[in-house]
Parts: C-alpha cells; sequence; structure tokens
C-alpha cells in the first residue's frame, strides 16, 4: 500500500491508467481513484484524510499510466471486500493493520493474504470492538469462522480462487465479469491487458474487430476461438 516492493520489473512497472485499472476490476472509476490517491475533505469536526490503498506511480511524460500489475492486484483485492458490503471506512484501518502484521507494504498482493489474512482480520476486528462494538460485526462480512478456524468470507474467498501466485506475489487473475470466456491479466503477456487465456490475444483486439464492423464468426474464425466466445466478449464490452 503505497511503500517500495521488492519484485520483478513487470509487476512494478506503470501498465495501466486508473480508468484502465477501474475497468479490468470492475469498480467505479471515482472508487479506483480515491483507493489511489485517497482523498481529504472537512467536516464540522476538522478535516479527514484518507491515504492512498493502492501502489501506484507517477506517470511517465505524457502517459496516464500509475497503476502497475501489483496495485492492480490489490485493487483486485479491495474489489472483493467491498463486494462483500463492508464500507470503506472499515477497511482501511483493516488494510494498515494488514500491512503491519504481513509485514509487506502491499499485503493485498501477497500471498500470504491468503494464508494468513483471515486469522490478522479476524484478530484485528477482536481488537477494534473494544472501542467501537460495530468493528467485529462489520468485519464478519469478511472473515468468518469455520471448523474452529478463521477464514474469508465465500464472496471474499471466490475472488481469491480467481488469482494465481508465484514466488509469493500475484502473477495473474481471471477475471470474473468475462464468465464464460476465460480472460486473464499477467503482467508477462500482452503487458498486462485482458488476454483470452486460450489464445494469448487480447480482448481489445477482438472488439476492435467487431467494433470496425466484422462478422463475430469471422473474427472467431480467425483467432480460433467459438462465435459464442466472441459474442461474449462483445457484450461485456459494450
Amino acid at each position: 500500500m503505497g511503500g517500495s516492493v521488492d519484485l520483478e520489473p513487470e509487476y512494478t512497472l506503470p501498465l495501466y491508467s486508473r480508468t484502465e485499472a477501474a475497468r479490468i476490476v470492475d469498480v467505479p472509476e471515482r472508487t479506483l481513484r480515491n483507493w489511489a490517491l485517497g482523498y481529504v475533505y472537512k467536516t464540522m469536526k476538522g478535516k479527514v484524510e484518507a491515504l492512498p490503498l493502492i501502489t501506484t506511480a507517477a506517470p511517465h511524460g505524457t502517459t496516464p499510466q500509475s497503476v502497475p500489475f501489483v496495485g492492480l492486484a490489490e485493487a483486485y483485492v479491495l474489489a472483493a471486500f467491498r463486494a462483500a458490503g463492508v464500507p470503506m471506512q472499515r477497511i482501511r484501518p483493516a488494510i494498515a493493520w494488514l500491512d503491519e502484521n504481513i509485514g509487506l507494504p502491499a499485503a493485498l498482493a501477497s500471498e500470504q493474504l491468503l494464508t494468513d489474512g483471515a486469522e490478522i482480520l479476524y484478530d484485528f476486528g477482536q481488537r477494534a470492538s473494544d472501542q467501537d462494538p460495530e468493528a467485529a460485526k462489520i468485519l464478519e462480512d469478511l472473515v468468518v469462522v469455520r471448523n474452529q478456524q478463521r477464514v474469508f468470507a465465500p464472496i471474499v474467498r471466490n475472488y481469491l480462487r480467481t488469482v494465481t501466485y508465484r514466488n509469493g506475489w500475484v502473477e495473474l487473475i481471471h477475471l470474473p465479469q468475462y464468465e464464460r470466456v476465460d480472460v486473464i491479466v499477467d503482467p508477462r503477456i500482452n503487458f498486462g491487458k485482458p488476454t483470452v487465456a486460450t489464445r494469448g490475444i487480447r480482448v481489445a483486439d477482438i472488439v476492435s474487430r467487431l467494433q470496425a464492423g466484422e462478422k463475430p464468426s469471422q473474427v472467431a474464425w480467425d483467432y480460433g476461438l467459438r462465435t459464442e466466445d466472441v459474442e461474449a466478449l462483445r457484450q461485456r464490452a459494450a
């Protein structure tokens, strides 16, 4: 979360604009912007500041890319927490607790989140409940107890099942919003752009041909795909 991460260059090189990253992880652009930049607002009690939650870098020159793959992975996990219905004001201190206890500046993108994260967040909820009784109850949307073990709630587990790890970090993500077509993002393939896993073809290349008026059956033939897969990609891009 905003710190330096000792990863291979393809994981830390800015690959996405905030608009692209929001589209890939399927959240509103405004939400992604707040995760990337944080925000400040005034109240009757004074100024409230929310710090960034995902790793970003300064854009180079005129290019808008500022989100590296590690930041995209963090945003993807945040999207899972958001889908679980936990308010961001609860998630923010929980993420800080994760970073501190996992001992990594990008804990959301680390494999330790999968192995240790539920236990750490459960502990956070219990500690926070001493001063804020609602905190533990809200965090139950993220962590549940199964067979005397703390595990992530089903909606979060479903997100994490789409993630593959390598050397302790997110390696690639299977994007669930494409449903019938296996679309991945992998920083080593097509510069991290959404790609049809079975063919190595960028989704954008398929969609651009359809938008130019080519028939789905012809595009499918050229790329070795099923026509229904091409149609599904077009519907998702619409």
